[in-house]
């Protein structure tokens, strides 16, 4: 999946688009546990900020992190995922 080609990717505000693009990268360059605590960091910028990402946002942040793990890191992943849902 190219989250570019995602229609949801347009929908969301510029700033959070760029966003999304620095979870891509780095989600490409570090495994999910170094990437989650990134994340929160992210999410904390976002808050004192008063920003926050919907839930179709986040389903695409979700589908962003998913493309780039491994099939082992996928199944640790959905079983977060499924802790969030």
């Amino acid at each position: 999946m190219n989250f570019y080609d995602d229609p949801r990717f347009y929908r969301i505000d510029p700033r959070k688009q760029k966003i999304l693009k620095q979870i891509s990268e780095q989600s490409k360059q570090y495994s999910m546990e170094q990437l989650l605590p990134q994340i929160m960091q992210i999410n904390q910028e976002l808050n004192r900020r008063n920003m926050n990402f919907s839930k179709e946002e986040t389903a695409l942040l979700m589908d962003i992190i998913e493309e780039s793990l491994s099939p082992a890191e996928k199944t640790k992943f959905n079983m977060v995922k499924g802790f969030l849902s």
